[in-house]
């Protein structure tokens, strides 16, 4: 595993640089919009001055952060850098506004971006020299938005928008893409959401954020567990920017936010960490500490992904544009198939959990580029079919494991479980056993 430093700046008159030991390399990351050469595609300096958002030094530094650590890791490849192929060792240089607040969560952004990512990461922080003048507007949220939610075109951020729309919220909606089929999908439901609910009940952005993989200091990496990283910090950003209390939403269900490994192979690369209780944990402590008041909230950390849409506050909404939304991982992938790209795949752990969910919900509409997986099960040969078998051997598995206290330890495999009493970790190892339920019940049915 070789060693990558990652020196980023945020202007072409930073004249940092370090000189790499043996097996080491240095890669330059410039946040400049006006450099030609970024490793950078975004127009999100410009959306957030024609939004009217001015975020604080300290939520400033924490999107450039974000927007920095994404990039890292979709640039620099695994293959070729990580440890058997996957887990890498970046040191990034970074300059902030105040060095020595930064310096009070090093080791707590360490731990945790490594949790996500499976990388090790060190930050080195430095004092930013230029000076940040800004002016806020003099009202920060004149329209009175009372939440920022997470809109990704999923199903289960559809239902976030639709529960808060429906208890008379009014929620601002962030919605990150780097693909046509994500943008789309995206449209699709904000049209569906201001023709049920009204133009004025709720106001959304599209952020378009994508590491320049073609620029040629760049190395192509497919992964790309930090992304959710970029999407909280957008959210959190606006939140922010609106008001400093103002609760950011990341809507998702409880199974997949624990995502417990199905086997013992699959710790590592199969086991993403995107909204698992212990990172947005971490998140919180570490926007806390940096005197963010703004707190990164999942309402739905303990329901499956059944019932969030059998609760759903307006179900026959939810029924008529349920099938129009993507939670599949590689989308794109169903051209492969002769069909149209932007279909859900029907045979990754998302759309399984999926079409689990849409079955226990009485109804499965959406169209999947596999067609019907119990009627027609991958081939044991068929890499598709790896989600598939991975989940009947982990229900196999479950049915040896009865007693709540080994339960607990089983979800405790992915990530350490952060609860406050028993019972809170009995929420936690309840959704985890009704949601494989719904996995089996839909697989055997």
């Amino acid at each position: 595993m070789s060693k990558r430093h990652i020196i980023v700046k945020h202007n072409n008159a930073d004249t940092f640089q370090i000189v790499p030991g043996n097996n080491e390399s240095v890669t330059t990351l410039s946040l400049d919009p006006l450099d030609l050469n970024k490793m950078l595609k975004s127009h999100i300096y410009d959306d957030l001055r024609t939004l009217g958002f001015t975020p604080e030094n300290t939520a400033y530094d924490l999107l450039h952060i974000a927007l920095a650590i994404y990039t890292a890791d979709q640039t620099v490849s695994r293959q070729t850098n990580g440890f058997q192929g996957w887990s890498r060792y970046l040191t990034v240089y970074f300059p902030v506004n105040d060095k020595a607040l930064w310096d009070s969560v090093k080791e707590m952004l360490e731990n945790y971006i490594g949790f996500l990512s499976g990388d090790k990461w060190a930050f080195e922080f430095r004092q930013n020299e230029t000076i940040r003048t800004f002016q806020h507007q003099l009202v920060r949220n004149p329209e009175n938005y009372t939440k920022v939610s997470l809109l990704s075109g999923g199903l289960d951020s559809f239902i976030g928008a639709v529960d808060l729309l429906s208890d008379n919220e009014k929620p601002y909606f962030i919605s990150h893409y780097k693909t046509g089929t994500e943008s789309s999908t995206q449209v699709k439901i904000y049209n569906a959401l201001e023709t049920k609910f009204g133009k004025g009940s709720f106001k959304g952005h599209k952020f378009y954020v994508q590491p320049n993989q073609q620029n040629i200091l760049a190395e192509k990496e497919n992964s790309s567990r930090a992304r959710s990283l970029l999407f909280i910090c957008l959210g959190l950003t606006c939140a922010n920017c609106l008001g400093d209390t103002i609760e950011m939403i990341l809507p998702e269900n409880g199974l997949i936010s624990l995502n417990i490994p199905l086997t013992k192979t699959r710790l590592s690369s199969h086991s993403t960490r995107t909204t698992h209780p212990y990172f947005v944990d971490g998140l919180n402590k570490i926007i806390s500490t940096l005197g963010i008041r703004n707190k990164i909230t999942n309402p739905y950390r303990f329901k499956t992904k059944g019932e969030m849409m059998v609760e759903c506050k307006d179900v026959a909404f939810l029924m008529t544009h349920d099938h129009e939304t993507i939670s599949c991982s590689h989308p794109e992938n169903s051209r492969y198939a002769g069909m149209p790209p932007g279909l859900n795949c029907g045979y990754c752990v998302p759309c399984i959990i999926r079409q689990a969910a849409e079955n226990r919900a009485g109804n499965i509409k959406t169209t999947y580029a596999i067609g019907d997986i119990r009627r027609t099960p991958p081939s044991q040969r068929n890499r598709k079919g790896s989600d598939y078998r991975a989940f009947k051997l982990a229900l196999q598995n479950l049915t040896t494991i009865t007693k709540p206290h080994s339960l607990a330890l089983q979800i405790n495999r992915s990530g350490q479980i952060p609860y406050n009493s028993e019972a809170e970790l009995l929420e936690y190892v309840s959704v985890y056993k009704r949601g494989m339920d719904e996995v089996k019940l839909f697989l055997d049915s």
